[in-house]
This record gives C-alpha cells, sequence and structure tokens, in this order.
C-alpha cells in the first residue's frame, strides 16, 4: 500500500506542475492578448494628418534629423525634430507642451527629450500654434510618437519616418 501512496504522490505532483506551467502560460497570453488589444483599438496616425485628442487637434507635420544644437550641451549625435501644429477646438485656453509626447524607435526604446526650443504654450479657443519637438536619436527610425491626453489618459499614436 506505501507503494502506491508514494505512486499516487508522484502522480498528482506532475499533474499539479502541469496545471501550474498552463495557468502561467494562459496568463502570459491574456496579458500579451490585452496589450495587443489594447494597441490595436489605439489607430496609428501618419505625418501630415489631423488628429483630434478631445480638446487639441494635433498635426505632426515633419520628422526630420536636425543640425541645429544648444551650445550649452553636451554633443549629441543625432536629434529628430518634430514639426508640430496644434490647434485649441476647446472653448477655453488650453495648454499643450511638446516635452509630453514619448518618442520610441523602431526596437521600441524611449529617445530622450532633447532641451532646445521645445514649444510650450498656452493656445487660446479656436486657435492654432506651431512648434518643435526635438529627441536625441540614434538614427534608428522609424519611429512611434505618443501623446497621452493628460485628463482622460487616452493615447494618440503616429508613426514617424524622418527626411534625410
Amino acid at each position: 500500500m506505501t507503494d502506491i501512496t508514494l505512486g499516487g504522490i508522484r502522480v498528482f505532483k506532475k499533474l499539479l506542475a502541469i496545471a501550474s506551467i498552463v495557468v502561467a502560460s494562459m496568463s502570459i497570453t491574456a496579458c500579451t492578448g490585452n496589450e495587443m488589444l489594447e494597441k490595436a483599438e489605439r489607430p496609428s496616425h501618419q505625418i501630415q494628418e489631423n488628429v483630434d485628442t478631445k480638446g487639441l487637434e494635433i498635426n505632426v507635420e515633419q520628422a526630420s534629423y536636425t543640425d541645429e544644437r544648444d551650445r550649452d550641451m553636451q554633443t549629441v549625435k543625432q536629434v529628430l525634430r518634430l514639426k508640430i501644429t496644434v490647434k485649441n477646438t476647446s472653448i477655453e485656453d488650453l495648454f499643450f507642451d511638446s516635452t509630453a509626447l514619448r518618442v520610441t524607435n523602431n526596437k521600441g526604446e524611449e529617445l530622450d527629450i532633447y532641451p532646445f526650443e521645445n514649444m510650450g504654450e498656452s493656445i487660446a479657443p479656436k486657435e492654432k500654434m506651431t512648434g518643435y519637438a526635438y529627441f536625441k536619436s540614434d538614427n534608428k527610425g522609424p519611429y512611434t510618437v505618443v501623446y497621452k491626453h493628460p485628463i482622460t489618459k487616452e493615447q494618440y499614436e503616429w508613426q514617424v519616418s524622418p527626411e534625410k
């Protein structure tokens, strides 16, 4: 009878290990599926496309590399410059700060902001402003630009390939 119990315990441990692996795999798949679903729900926009972000209409007009540098800053190999036009579609003044944009390269690595003449403006209702956002680049485009609405936390995404 001892052999049956020991054999039963071994079988039970094996079944428990297999069940744990199955549950872990399902959990990982569910998390990856949710991430993919969330990304699929967030349409990707292109350069020159006006995007209504609930109060602001944002247009990433141009992406290019620039030779402009801040004299006091350490040397940076490449700087990505985004030209952005923002229109206030609300009935009150709204502030837009281009440093709130997040940019990732084609490997998913986030670029650091390059402190230059980044756009940071209060925009009156129905007014439009154009400015720039600068990022330290590793020259690995195309890039993904994401704007996250400060209140709704909804995200808007653009795919950009810099002009050479």
